[in-house]
């Protein structure tokens, strides 16, 4: 297994806790939410002084929840972030932006956490 698609898998299996369903794609607008999105990731192998060739990654990963609890959702923002940070070593940072968002066909808390990793 690469080592991208081991982090993934990590990440993936800590989320589960959570009892959201976690998916690889953003379903159809009849799908209600909660649920969480496993998507796009950016690679960087650039050289490193110290430690020669270092390949690094930039997961993102969409939690899309009801917009009608507030409170709920920012302590589902603390137990995913703590998850995911706690999932591997190899990961280094775990930021997040909530937003609103209509591209689940209605509005709904759309957070949306970048995950810093070395690979």
């Amino acid at each position: 297994m690469s080592p991208m698609m081991s982090l993934i898998t990590t990440i993936r299996d800590s989320l589960k806790i959570t009892g959201i369903p976690v998916r690889s794609r953003l379903p159809d607008e009849t799908v209600p939410e909660p649920f969480i999105v496993i998507g796009t990731h950016f690679e960087d192998d650039s050289q490193s002084g110290k430690a020669g060739k270092v390949t690094t990654t930039e997961l993102q990963i969409d939690l899309f929840y009801a917009i009608d609890n507030r409170a709920a959702l920012e302590d589902m923002v603390y137990e995913m972030t703590n998850l995911i940070y706690n999932s591997t070593r190899k990961i280094t940072r775990v930021t997040s932006n909530t937003i609103t968002d209509d591209s689940v066909g209605r509005d709904v808390f759309h957070v949306i956490f970048l995950v810093s990793a070395y690979l």
